[in-house]
């Protein structure tokens, strides 16, 4: 998650709010989306769903790839860490989110969208020929540069495009609409992928996901074209002024490091649950894909209740909220029944979906538009590059005999994190 399961999701600025204290009082003295220059406040929801809609028929591509990519490779290797990696290479780009973030704040934001998403789609495609030709090395490192694209293409959308197109009182309710349309399609995702699977094969499901990236690039046209930044700085100087800026931001850091530790073990579940199903339940594609379908939809529904519940609570507390539903859903993930292990899975990503939406609505309030890319790079580059260590650790783990050691990681990791919340939240309010 940035959080991803997404995300970032969980997955995070001239100057933040000065003085804020925490989450809330952020909210609160940050001037509203449209006070600002370049934030209008009146932009017109048609092109918001133009982008939605779009973006919601990439994620439909995306499951074709995040289902056809971990099955080939291990029924061509049999091995669920490589099948882990093919995931886990993908969120290694965020590791240079930072670099990849003061790129964006030199060049106007829609063009950089176009060009990130026509970068993964020429990449995307190359993977099929690669695959015909068993060169699964090659193949993750394709997928490693596309992942410099997607780092691109979500600072942008999610940080810079996205809130420019609702009003501006309504972002929350952007952020959740959002969210809950591309998880809806994710939920379609894997039905549709195994009926495409079975009807034309792996490499022709690629590239269809291909194609897709292709159709977000177009739609980019009808946005509004925004300002190119002026760049009066150099490279290394706007890269140490974000670095500074986050850490001047009450609470941004404690956040990052408590989603980092999440993802850390939570990270790549969803990825590592499609290989369990395959290698040691034996369970066809199509039950795989239902499988990832409940989790999606559940993360749509905790995208859909993070805008709507305990709403006029501090988001702090909001926050602290869904980090301990995801967590004590991780307990089901430890058990030897398949019906609880899915139930704890729906758990853990309706915990997500909703904690994405509180942070990128406060992300979005608390950081000033000529500092997005930079700050939300340092918080994503964190957040996700632990998700791609996830992918090692469980895909490691998931090999293990005994169920209540395969997903361990992720139940420590996510308990952790709650305790790390809430204790360093007590400490500063004693």
């Amino acid at each position: 998650m940035d959080t991803t399961g997404s995300d970032d999701s969980g997955s995070g600025q001239p100057g933040p709010p000065s003085g804020a204290q925490d989450f809330g009082s952020a909210l609160a003295l940050s001037p509203e989306p449209g006070a600002e220059s370049g934030r209008s406040g009146e932009a017109p929801w048609r092109r918001f769903w133009l982008l939605t809609s779009a973006a919601s028929i990439s994620e439909l591509g995306n499951t074709f790839l995040r289902l056809a990519m971990p099955w080939t490779i291990l029924g061509s290797t049999g091995s669920p860490l490589l099948a882990s990696l093919s995931l886990g290479v993908q969120y290694l780009p965020f590791v240079a989110s930072p670099l990849v973030g003061t790129l964006i704040d030199r060049y106007e934001r829609r063009r950089v969208f176009m060009v990130a998403e026509l970068m993964q789609g020429c990449l995307v495609a190359l993977t099929p020929l690669l695959l015909m030709v068993d060169q699964i090395g090659l193949v993750l490192l394709v997928l490693l540069v596309a992942g410099f694209g997607t780092v691109a293409s979500n600072l942008t959308s999610d940080f810079s495009l996205l809130p420019k197109l609702a009003p501006g009182d309504r972002v929350a309710e952007a952020y959740s609409r959002y969210s809950a349309c591309t998880q809806l399609a994710l939920t379609a995702g894997p039905a549709v992928a195994g009926v495409v699977l079975a009807a034309v094969g792996d490499y022709w499901a690629l590239w269809m996901d291909a194609a897709t990236f292709l159709l977000t690039a177009l739609v980019a046209i009808a946005l509004p074209q925004g300002e190119k930044p002026a760049v009066e700085r150099g490279f290394l100087r706007m890269q140490i002024e974000g670095f500074r800026i986050f850490r001047t931001i009450r609470g941004i850091p404690r956040l990052t490091a408590v989603l980092a530790l999440y993802n850390l073990g939570a990270g790549a579940v969803p990825t590592v649950l499609l290989v369990l199903v395959g290698t040691t339940w034996h369970w066809s594609v199509s039950l795989g894909g239902l499988v990832l379908a409940s989790g999606s939809a559940a993360t749509a529904l905790g995208a859909w209740l993070g805008s709507r519940v305990w709403t006029k609570a501090r988001a702090e507390r909001r926050i602290g909220l869904w980090l301990t539903l995801s967590a004590v859903s991780c307990a089901g993930l430890l058990t030897p029944w398949y019906a609880l292990v899915i139930l704890g899975f729906c758990g853990l990503m309706a915990g997500e979906g909703a904690l994405n939406v509180t942070t990128n609505e406060y992300r979005f309030r608390a950081i000033p538009e000529a500092m997005t890319g930079r700050v939300n790079a340092v918080m994503r580059g964190t957040i996700l590059s632990s998700a791609g260590l996830s992918a090692l650790l469980l895909g490691w783990s998931v090999a293990l005999p005994q169920q209540v050691l395969r997903f361990t990681p992720a139940a420590l990791t996510s308990a952790l994190a709650v305790l790390v919340w809430l204790g360093a939240r007590r400490v500063r309010t004693s």
